[in-house]
């Protein structure tokens, strides 16, 4: 039982971030994308082209909130 709750608190954890990360890209990508440029080339190189592409930007993190919401949901019990 303890493992278990565990899990959902980590699934729960993992939801509220990729959510919280998600809005925050919505508000302000270019930002957001810039506030990560770092770590290997390959990561600086995302974050550029998500700070040049704002429109895109948008979608990938309207897909990252989208995302979190459902791991969200499915993990939640229908009884309040």
């Amino acid at each position: 039982m303890t493992n278990n709750l565990m899990v959902r608190r980590l699934i729960q954890l993992g939801a509220l971030l990729l959510i919280g990360d998600g809005v925050m890209g919505l508000l302000k990508p270019r930002w957001h994308s810039l506030l990560w440029h770092f770590g290997p080339e390959i990561a600086r190189a995302a974050t550029e082209e998500l700070a040049e592409n704002p429109k895109t930007a948008r979608a990938i993190y309207l897909a990252e909130a989208a995302i979190g919401v459902a791991l969200a949901s499915c993990q939640t019990p229908e009884v309040d």
